[in-house]
């Protein structure tokens, strides 16, 4: 199966931009003190991610024939947001509320989300080609 395409390579560039737009606006607004207001940003990424996953992903089905519940666009947004999150603290970008812990716990949580995507990606993966039972396509 070819896990690299044109399409994941797209959404991988639209993500770290989105997430670099993110990480700006959010840093931004808690050195400005907007605390009760980060959740407009948040909530906005979060919609733009899975806007741009699905427009990306629904492309890229259509082209790769085999089903895989999308774990390939969770990892690219898993690498991409940590990263750029990462990168972001390492330059002193952060806000001084930001604190690295944040991000770690973030790795923490979503890498083990992350490997139970992945588990059932490779269950699913032997057992169906572009969603059809591999039992069903021979009868």
């Amino acid at each position: 199966m070819k896990f690299i395409t044109k399409n994941l390579v797209y959404f991988a560039v639209a993500s770290t931009a989105l997430t670099l737009a993110f990480r700006f606006v959010l840093s931004a607004m808690l050195t400005n003190e907007y605390y009760t207001s980060v959740d407009i940003p948040a909530i906005l990424y979060g919609l733009s991610m899975f806007a741009t996953g699905w427009y990306y992903g629904f492309k890229d089905g259509r082209e790769l024939p085999v089903y895989d519940v999308g774990f390939r666009f969770h990892l690219v947004t898993f690498i991409a947001f940590h990263v750029v999150s990462s990168t972001w603290f390492l330059l002193g970008l952060n806000a001084e509320t930001e604190k690295w812990n944040s991000i770690v716990l973030g790795v923490l949580i979503w890498g083990l989300l992350i490997a139970v995507h992945f588990v059932i990606y490779l269950i699913l993966r032997k057992r169906s080609i572009d969603g059809l039972d591999k039992a069903e396509l021979f009868d």
